[in-house]
């Protein structure tokens, strides 16, 4: 498994650049890319050693490959930039790597979720990717509540031709204050990167895109700052569960008592949790 560059060809590790010209098989999710990455960086291969892995057919190729692998050849898989296995095939060919005992060896390099993290500069956890966004806007903004519930820093991908409409339901699930880094085409010779409220992005990008059409091209990486889980108020909610029951049982004073080393409140926090109990 060897990371190739997101767009900056001298991204390229020196250890995957000798792999890519001592492997006996190269997969590659699309061969003319694969071709030209090798072509760019001089590297001359026999055509028939490069060979196809893509969503369509990653089943179909595995037992071909691992037949080969398991004659003590190897073979190295990339994607069309970026890691491989990250929203692109890949995860089959090493899960059944791994389940026939060959080893599986992965060869670092630029990464889209980890490169745009990096430069957001939010702070916080849980820290989560998510790949592609849904293409309906239903199922994505049920997708988008999933991630809020989540809090920390989420991490998503979107294409270009629903950026638009996908970045207005994160301002509506989100909130438009929230912050967010928006990256586009990074290390290429268009990357931008944007930081600020989702509101203030989406208002540049509506900008740049009466500036000039082709500044929404690009696959985008969004990073968002959700904030963390407020532990007091799941606390709370807890409490407020263990108080309706209480009170179904005992008086009010016993059921406070009960709770204060249950759920370990202060007095005044157990009652105001049984009176609130009581109203509802």
């Amino acid at each position: 498994m060897a990371a190739t560059p997101l767009g900056h060809l001298s991204d390229i590790t020196e250890r995957v650049r000798q792999a890519l010209a001592d492997c006996d098989f190269l997969y590659a999710e699309d061969t003319r890319r694969a071709q030209a990455l090798l072509s760019a960086l001089g590297i001359h291969r026999h055509r028939q050693s490069i060979r196809a892995m893509h969503g369509h057919n990653e089943k179909e190729v595995l037992a071909k490959l691992l037949d080969e692998l398991g004659t003590s050849r190897s073979a190295i898989l990339i994607s069309d930039a970026g890691t491989p296995a990250i929203s692109d095939p890949g995860s089959f060919l090493v899960q059944a790597a791994w389940q026939a005992g060959i080893a599986v060896i992965p060869l670092p390099g630029p990464s889209a979720v980890i490169t745009a993290l990096s430069v957001s500069g939010f702070v916080g956890w849980p820290m989560s990717f998510w790949g592609f966004a849904p293409t309906k806007s239903g199922p994505r903004r049920q997708w988008l509540t999933e991630i809020l519930a989540t809090r920390g820093i989420a991490v998503i991908f979107e294409a270009p031709h629903r950026s638009h409409d996908c970045l207005k339901d994160c301002a509506e699930v989100f909130g438009g204050n929230t912050l967010m880094l928006h990256a586009r085409e990074i290390s290429k010779q268009h990357e931008t990167l944007i930081r600020g409220t989702i509101t203030e992005i989406r208002q540049r990008l509506d900008e740049l895109q009466q500036e000039d059409p082709g500044s929404t091209k690009g696959e985008m990486v969004w990073v968002f700052q959700l904030g963390e889980k407020s532990r007091k108020s799941e606390g709370q909610a807890q409490a407020e569960q263990w108080a309706r029951v209480l009170i179904q049982e005992l008086p009010a004073a016993s059921a406070a008592k009960c709770l204060m080393k249950i759920a370990g409140l202060s007095r005044e926090e157990a009652y105001q949790a049984i009176l609130h109990a009581q109203k509802n």
